[in-house]
C-alpha cells in the first residue's frame, strides 16, 4: 500500500495510452520533481493483444517491435492489389513485450508509483482533483484517465461502431506465407450483410497471425470468428497447422467529443478520449502523437480544456461511419473503391492524416460520391435536432 496519497499527476488506467503517457514524463527531465502514480485495476503480463500501425518515422515502440513489413495487399472477391508500402512499413508490438518494457522504466523511475486498485470515482475541483480506490483515497493536480464507461455517453448524435475480432497464430508445417508482406484487408468472405474482412501478419514462412474482424454488428460466439477462420484456412489450402495463441477484443470506432469532459486538470486519454480513429480503429499510433501535445501544454502550462483533437478529419471520419453505419453489408465496396481507384500509399497517408486538401479531394471523387452526400444530407438533420 502506498503511504503518500498526493501526487502531481494521477494516470488512471495502465493500459497503452496510460503507459506511453508515464513513458513521456519519464522520459523529459522537465517532469523529474513531479510525483505521478500510475493506478491499473490488474497486472498486465500476458500477450492479450497486438499493436500494429504504419509509420515512417522512427518513435519510442520501435525498440520492442516484434515485426515490421514493407509490402501489403489488399482483397475483395473481385479485385487484389499488392504494393510496397515504402516509405511506410507496417509494424507490429505484443502486448506483453509492451507492458513489460513500460513497466520496468516505471519501476525505474523515482519520481513514479504504480499501484493496481480499482477506481472507484474521480472528483474534479477546480484547484485538487481527487481519486478514490479499493485501496485508499488519493489528491492531485492533474488527473489523465482512459477508463471506458460508454454508458455515461448518448452516442445517439454520433454513429458508434464497435470493431470486433477474433485472431489465431497458427504455425503450419510447410513454409507456407510470404512473410515480408501483410494482408491488410480480405473482403473476399462472405459479408452477411455487414462489413468483414481477414486481416492476416505472417512472422515468417510458417507462422502467421488470421483476424476475423468486423466492422459493426454483434459480438458473437467465439465459434462462430472460428469457424469463419477454419474456412478461411482451408480456402487457401491451409490444412496442417497449430493453434500458437489466440487473441480477442472489441475497439469502439466513434467520433464522440470526449474531449467535452476535459477541464483544466482533467483529461480523458486513449479510447476514452477519442484517441481511436474512428474510421479505422487504429489507437496507439494517435495516443503517440496526441502525448506530445500533452506535454507541450504541460511544460507550457498551457489549461488543458483547450484541446479538443478536432480537425477536419474528425469531419471526414464522421461521414464515414455514417455510410458504414447505412451500408448494410456493403461497407467494403467502399474499401474497394478507394483501393481501386487511388494509390494506396495516398491512402495511408490519408488515414494518418497527413494529406492536403488536394489530395483528399482525389480520393473522394474515387468512390460513389453519392453516398456520401447522402450521409452528409443525413448528418446535417442529426445536428440540427
Amino acid at each position: 500500500m502506498i503511504s503518500n496519497n498526493k501526487y502531481d499527476y494521477i494516470i488512471c488506467g495502465g493500459g497503452a495510452s496510460g503507459l506511453l503517457l508515464s513513458n513521456a514524463l519519464i522520459s523529459d527531465s522537465f517532469f523529474d520533481n513531479k510525483k505521478i502514480l500510475i493506478i491499473e485495476k490488474e497486472a498486465k503480463v500476458d500477450n492479450d493483444k497486438s499493436f500494429s500501425f504504419w509509420d515512417n518515422e522512427s518513435n519510442i515502440l520501435d525498440r520492442i517491435v516484434f515485426k515490421s513489413w514493407e509490402k501489403a495487399e489488399f482483397k475483395d472477391s473481385e479485385f487484389s492489389s499488392s504494393f510496397n508500402l515504402s516509405p511506410y512499413k507496417y509494424k507490429m508490438v505484443r502486448s506483453d513485450r509492451f507492458y513489460s518494457y513500460m513497466k520496468k522504466k516505471i519501476d525505474k523511475a523515482s519520481n513514479f508509483n504504480y499501484l493496481n486498485a480499482t477506481v472507484k470515482d474521480i472528483v474534479r475541483n477546480s484547484n485538487q482533483n481527487y481519486v478514490k480506490t479499493d485501496l485508499g483515497n488519493f489528491e492531485c493536480s492533474i488527473v489523465f484517465s482512459s477508463i471506458y464507461e460508454p454508458k455515461k455517453y448518448n452516442f445517439k448524435k454520433y454513429p458508434l461502431l464497435n470493431q470486433h475480432f477474433l485472431g489465431w497464430t497458427i504455425e503450419t508445417n510447410n513454409y507456407t506465407f510470404d512473410e515480408n508482406k501483410i494482408r491488410f484487408m480480405d473482403f473476399s468472405i462472405e459479408q452477411h450483410e455487414e462489413t468483414r474482412f481477414m486481416y492476416v501478419l505472417p512472422f515468417s514462412k510458417n507462422s502467421a497471425l488470421f483476424e476475423y474482424t468486423f466492422f459493426g454488428g454483434d459480438v458473437i460466439k467465439n465459434s462462430e470468428y472460428e469457424k469463419e477462420i477454419k474456412k478461411y484456412l482451408k480456402n487457401e489450402g491451409i490444412k496442417d497447422y497449430k493453434i500458437i495463441e489466440r487473441e480477442k477484443g472489441v475497439i469502439p470506432m466513434t467520433c464522440y467529443p470526449f474531449f467535452n469532459d476535459n477541464t483544466d486538470n482533467f483529461i480523458k486519454i486513449g479510447t476514452s478520449g477519442g484517441w481511436t480513429k474512428p474510421s479505422t480503429g487504429y489507437t496507439i499510433k494517435n495516443s503517440i502523437e496526441k502525448i506530445d501535445i500533452i506535454i507541450k501544454h504541460l511544460k507550457q502550462n498551457k489549461p488543458l480544456s483547450k484541446l479538443k483533437f478536432k480537425n477536419r478529419f474528425w469531419y471526414y471520419d464522421i461521414l464515414f461511419l455514417d455510410v458504414l453505419v447505412d451500408s448494410r453489408g456493403k461497407g467494403s465496396r467502399v474499401f474497394s473503391d478507394l483501393f481501386r481507384n487511388n494509390d494506396p500509399l495516398l491512402l495511408f497517408k490519408f488515414l494518418g492524416e497527413k494529406t492536403n486538401i488536394f489530395e483528399e479531394i482525389r480520393i473522394f471523387i474515387s468512390v460513389n460520391i453519392m453516398t456520401f452526400v447522402r450521409s452528409l444530407l443525413k448528418r446535417i438533420s442529426n445536428f440540427s435536432v
